[in-house]
């Protein structure tokens, strides 16, 4: 196995094995990007062979994530994901441990995972916290769980909620996550008010909104749009802490 030494042997600028900048000859004499281009010029001075960009070692899904923090269930692994871990996935990893870590199964779904993030999960006033649905047995990534449109100053949040694949549905993992999400909502979000828009049409949705003991508020009508298809939702919404019913 290349040996990956952790620092220029010119400068000692540290090296990780995830460094991008790191070049090698074929002794695997290792020096940063800037010394070997400046002041060797792509030459090895030990063995006067070339030197060639070091691959870099693909880094554990956990090295990105809070793996102090991920949440268990009897089936499921629920890892936290809020905006400051897509900002430091995004700015270091690569297109292939992004798709790794999301769970992406083709270019298109890697493609509108890049649009959702340049497009903003944050503002000014509202962000997120998701949690990524890691069944054990499998060790796959299922669905995602969570909330968005957070405004903190309000305490208030938008629980949302989905599976990637239909051979994962009907099997009660929903279920199953939201149990620990909302009771994260509650305490470590400090929620007073949870919101959820759920399609008229989706009838296993409302009936999970109902067993959760969310209340309908309204039914709104034109709310999202796709394509020539609108939606008309309904309203949900649950208060998890009784002093402030």
């Amino acid at each position: 196995m290349l040996e990956l030494k952790e620092s220029c042997e010119l400068c000692a600028k540290l090296l990780t094995k995830d460094a991008t900048d790191a070049y090698i000859c074929s002794y695997e004499c290792t020096y940063c990007e800037n010394c070997a281009s400046q002041a060797l010029k792509f030459v090895c001075p030990n063995c006067t062979g070339d030197l060639q960009k070091r691959p870099s070692r693909n880094k554990n899904k956990h090295d990105l994530l809070d793996k102090n923090s991920v949440i268990s269930t009897d089936r499921l692994d629920l890892i936290p994901f809020d905006q400051n871990t897509y900002n430091k996935i995004f700015a270091t990893a690569s297109k292939q441990e992004i798709m790794r870590i999301f769970g992406h199964r083709n270019e298109e779904e890697y493609e509108l995972e890049c649009s959702r993030y340049k497009g903003g999960f944050s503002t000014y006033n509202l962000t997120i916290q998701f949690f990524q649905l890691i069944e054990k047995s499998s060790a796959q990534v299922i669905g995602w769980a969570g909330y968005h449109s957070w405004a903190k100053q309000h305490h208030r949040a938008e629980i949302f909620y989905s599976l990637k694949a239909d051979e994962h549905k009907r099997k009660g993992y929903m279920s199953e996550a939201l149990i620990p999400i909302l009771k994260y909502g509650k305490n470590e979000m400090q929620l007073h008010r949870i919101e959820a828009f759920v399609a008229t049409d989706n009838i296993a949705s409302n009936r999970l909104m109902e067993k959760f003991g969310f209340r309908k508020e309204a039914t709104i009508k034109h709310r999202y749009q796709f394509g020539d298809d609108v939606d008309t939702d309904h309203m949900y919404s649950l208060f998890p802490n009784l002093d402030f019913q």
